[in-house]
């Protein structure tokens, strides 16, 4: 493994390479975090696991954009409706291609590791918590003015 693995500067070319080609909307790097635990907001996870490295991607969205993000994804005139799976579906495959990236970096750095699928939690108050062993990088970005970020667990065995 590369000791000079840069996680935060993976993910936000990443981040900022996928919004710009997949939804065609600016993420731009912002200091501000996004809303509090009270804001509804659609959060996209993925796995990671190898010989060399485990942990998880989440992409934190608040809900308007989440359904901005699929409605642009999916050629919509507006927001995707908040019903039904287009949400759901298009938070899960843009955390799917932001992990890819990382996951392709790991592997370029000699931790080579796979990726789970997608899965997407709706809600309000809830946290993402981690062991006293694993590394946590909190990515603040905004998109369309609205902050959301990415959070990203790894464990260097």
């Amino acid at each position: 493994m590369d000791a000079n693995f840069d996680t935060a500067r993976c993910v936000t070319q990443t981040v900022t390479s996928v919004f710009e080609t997949m939804i065609r909307l600016p993420a731009l790097v912002s200091a501000e975090p996004p809303q509090g635990p009270d804001a509804e907001r659609v959060t996209g996870s993925i796995g990671v696991a190898g010989e060399f490295v485990t942990g998880a991607v989440y992409l934190h969205l608040p809900e308007p954009l989440a359904r901005r993000a699929a409605g642009a994804m999916l050629g919509l005139p507006g927001p995707a409706p908040t019903d039904g799976p287009a949400v759901s579906d298009v938070i899960g495959e843009l955390t799917n291609m932001v992990a890819g990236g990382l996951k392709s970096a790991l592997n370029d750095a000699g931790a080579e590791c796979g990726m789970s699928t997608p899965s997407v939690i709706r809600g309000r108050h809830f946290a993402i918590e981690t062991g006293p062993d694993i590394t946590r990088s909190l990515l603040h970005f905004s998109c369309e003015n609205q902050p959301f970020s990415v959070e990203v667990h790894l464990k260097f065995n």
